[in-house]
């Protein structure tokens, strides 16, 4: 088949639920998604909070944390996971570090974790007993340090802790003020869940498969194994995608797999992405697909950012056609808009739609005003203005 160029935008903004449809759940998104990165910035609001406003705009956060304290949802690997996946995170846990077998970082980390085998035994028996404890509960603990040359050298604990999580042991409980309090996965997975009988790996990787696929919408076999929504690789996932999707011959593109259940369909929405949201995560797909370069700057020196620290992408139907650097001003009850970056051949006639949209995010952070800076295209300064 042949598909043109908006058209595979159309079925890739379509698959990440780009509006979501009326009725759609918290629990609707995450599923179809696959999962909600945690990131710790904030200078407009959590990620997982912006991708769930950028599908479904008007919902609950005080749902989302119901959702995360009856176990609907929890935490692993750094994302919100549907709970009810548990049975196929079960078999990359088991697996945990031994995914490529023979790599240097996995067999260091498998060295180090057998080395802190006595601090492991303590660190479980604690929590069994005592938990859901935070790391600081349990730092007279002793083991072998982990040496880094980034950000994690000599943290310990923290280093055991996530292992110990990647490996199912041990699991975030809940957090309290951003702090994750730990647990043994027995306490936080339901029983249901952890005694429900794990597929077959070719199944699992078959599920992987089609739930990449379906939230990529089109793709290549390697962006669909590159897909985070799980922890670690799939065996065979590339081949599994081919066996699911049908070929297609994309404009400019060449050669993609679809998904069966595709339709390009027309969005009329706009509305603003986290620079983390799922459908922009793989940069150089972003590029093919869009025709948009995009860049993360929060590690950026601010002399040398191009565009701002916490940039949020501007969705316009099937196109991303500018970008916008805000700051949620708490304090004030302000949400401050730096600076509003149109890409070339955005539409003039997008200011009404992007001044909507910026005014609901505004809202729902709790903004009593909305400041803008003069930085703005001119053609769109008349709908932007104060």
């Amino acid at each position: 088949m042949k598909l043109s160029l908006a058209d595979a935008r159309r079925i890739a903004v379509a698959g990440q639920l780009l509006p979501a449809p009326r009725g759609t759940s918290i629990v609707d998104v995450v599923r179809n998604i696959g999962y909600l990165q945690l990131d710790p910035t904030r200078a407009v609001e959590r990620n997982h909070l912006l991708v769930l406003w950028s599908r479904l705009e008007s919902y609950s956060v005080e749902e989302l944390q119901r959702l995360l304290d009856e176990r609907e949802l929890y935490e692993y690997s750094a994302a919100i996971v549907p709970t009810e996946d548990y049975p196929l995170h079960r078999s990359a846990m088991r697996r945990y570090p031994a995914y490529e077998a023979g790599t240097a970082w996995n067999d260091r980390i498998k060295r180090w974790l057998k080395d802190n085998a006595v601090a492991q035994r303590r660190i479980l028996a604690q929590l069994r007993r005592d938990g859901p404890l935070a790391s600081r509960d349990l730092a007279d603990i002793e083991m072998r340090a982990w040496e880094s040359t980034g950000w994690t050298n000599d943290r310990n604990l923290t280093r055991l802790l996530e292992f110990l999580s990647l490996q199912g042991k041990v699991l975030v409980s809940k957090r309290e003020g951003g702090q994750r309090l730990w647990d043994v996965a027995e306490h936080v997975v339901p029983e249901r869940r952890r005694t429900e009988k794990s597929p077959p790996l070719r199944e699992i990787v078959r599920r992987a498969a089609d739930r990449s696929l379906r939230g990529l919408g089109v793709a290549t076999p390697h962006e669909v194994r590159l897909e985070p929504f799980v922890n670690g690789p799939y065996p065979g996932i590339r081949e599994a995608a081919g066996r699911i999707g049908r070929a297609a011959e994309v404009e400019g593109l060449g050669r993609r797999l679809v998904h069966p259940d595709a339709e390009p369909r027309r969005s009329r929405q706009t509305t603003l992405l986290s620079p983390f949201d799922p459908l922009i995560r793989n940069r150089e797909r972003t590029a093919a697909l869009f025709g948009f370069r995009f860049r993360l700057e929060i590690y950026v020196p601010k002399d040398k950012r191009e565009f701002g620290f916490f940039v949020l992408p501007i969705l316009h139907g099937d196109r991303l056609i500018g970008r916008v650097d805000p700051t949620m001003d708490r304090k004030a009850k302000v949400f401050r808009v730096n600076a509003v970056y149109a890409e070339e051949a955005a539409p003039e006639s997008a200011g009404p739609a992007i001044a909507r949209t910026i005014e609901r995010l505004g809202k729902w952070l709790g903004a009593d005003e909305i400041a803008y800076s003069r930085k703005m295209p001119p053609f769109w300064r008349d709908s932007l203005r104060n």
